[in-house]
Order: structure tokens, then C-alpha cells, then sequence
């Protein structure tokens, strides 16, 4: 891995006044979501939620289809379903239930490795489907690669364009998807020996990422499909 010093003549120095984000959204802790992400019939994470459209409370799939086997109200609000047939009131919540794989770590791992095991155990029953899912844990490895971003100063465009200096070349890194863009920047800043009054932006194509995205932030943003993350470094006066 390539990590020379900055040269002094390197055209990406930029001159731009320091700008300080406004608003940074706050961190609030998983437990604090746990109403939104649990079951109120078995008080576990959701698994295959399903969501009652008069009243739009969610359930796992077998609790709710099997509490309206002999009730046909909302377990949660008493709201009447569909008289004659109840399952006809629920519909699968796929947004919700990525949304839970994706703020709980292992969930889906283990929820498949729970399927695989139960039709391994009975095999006289036809297998449900095993699906695949595009989830992200904290831990996992996500390949980068880095280059300068020049200013293209003959073409006149609100976005400029992108031109990489050949001398510099790319950067390639492995970093975990909890590591924030902050944390990225100064490891870049040590690492090139850059000055401490320049300051070190990071982007992806065009856009400036925040200081508090991490890159599982920029993964699930940019959809990526576990292949290096193209960014471009900025280093501005």
C-alpha cells in the first residue's frame, strides 16, 4: 500500500473557507428502537414482518397468522380485521424487516442458519425459501480505493470534473464498516504526513461525506456490492 507523503507542487490543494456541518444527527442507543423493531407477541425482533393495514401494527409472520386463527382483532389496539378471513387484513412489510436486519447485527445470519437447520432436521417438508439479503455488519471488511481529486480549471461547471494525478496514483485499504469518514481522514492526514492547517476532505464522486458517516453509511447510500468503494481525497488550504 502506497501512502507517500504529499508532495509539496500537488495540484489538489483547494482553497475553501473551513465549513462546519450545522446540524450532526445524534446517536440514540438500539434499545431505544426496540418498540418499533420487536414483536408484541412473542417480544423478540421481528422475522418476516407483517403489518395489519387497518391499523398498521407490525408482528413476525407465525405470531400474527397464527393469533388470527381464533381472534380477528389487532392484538395491539383491538382494531377489527376482516371478519370472515382475517389473513386477508395483513400484508408483508419488507422495508420494515430490512430495516431490522439492518439495525441488528446477526439477525438475518442467524435467522437463516435457523431455517437451514429446522428443513435439514425434517426433510419430509418442502423448504421455504432461503433468501438473500444485502446486510452489513460493524466487523466486516470493506475494500477502498482511494485517489486524489483534481479541479479541472479549463471547463467552467458547477461540479468539476474529475482528473487523477498520475504521479500519485491509487490508494487501496481495508477498513471495517464502523470506521467513520472522521476517523478515515485523519488516518490519510498521518499516514501523507499532511500539515495540520490543510484540511483533508474525503468524497464519493462529487459529494463531500460527512465527518459522522461511517462506511457501512456509504455502502447502504451508494448500494454497494462488495467490491472497492471508490473515493477521492481532497486536501484544502
Amino acid at each position: 500500500m502506497d501512502l507517500s507523503p504529499l508532495p509539496h507542487n500537488s495540484p489538489v490543494l483547494f482553497h475553501r473557507p473551513l465549513q462546519m456541518d450545522i446540524m450532526q444527527p445524534s446517536r440514540i442507543k438500539i434499545s431505544e428502537l426496540n418498540p418499533h423493531l420487536t414483536c408484541p407477541l412473542c417480544a423478540g425482533y421481528l422475522v418476516d414482518a407483517t403489518t395489519i393495514v387497518e391499523c398498521l401494527h407490525s408482528f413476525c409472520k407465525t405470531c400474527i397468522v397464527a393469533f388470527l386463527e381464533t381472534n380477528k382483532f389487532c392484538p395491539r389496539c383491538d382494531a377489527q380485521v376482516h371478519k370472515t378471513c382475517p389473513q386477508l387484513s395483513i400484508r408483508a412489510d419488507k422495508t420494515l424487516q430490512d430495516i431490522v436486519y439492518k439495525l441488528v447485527p446477526g439477525l438475518f445470519k442467524d435467522e437463516m442458519k435457523r431455517r437451514r437447520d429446522f428443513y435439514a432436521e425434517n426433510r419430509e417438508l418442502e423448504p421455504g425459501e432461503v433468501v438473500e439479503t444485502f446486510n452489513i455488519a460493524e466487523d466486516e471488511i470493506i475494500s477502498l480505493s482511494i485517489q486524489f481529486y483534481e479541479r479541472n480549471k479549463n471547463k467552467e461547471k458547477t461540479h468539476p470534473e474529475v482528473d487523477i494525478d498520475k504521479s500519485n496514483g491509487k490508494r487501496f485499504l481495508q477498513c471495517p464498516a464502523a470506521m467513520s469518514v472522521m476517523h478515515l481522514a485523519k488516518f490519510l492526514r498521518s499516514k501523507m504526513d499532511i500539515p495540520s492547517n490543510y484540511r483533508v476532505e474525503v468524497l464519493y464522486g462529487d459529494e463531500p461525506l460527512k465527518d459522522y458517516y461511517t462506511l457501512m453509511d456509504i455502502a447502504y447510500f451508494y448500494e454497494w456490492r462488495r467490491v472497492s468503494i471508490q473515493l477521492y481525497l481532497v486536501i484544502i488550504e
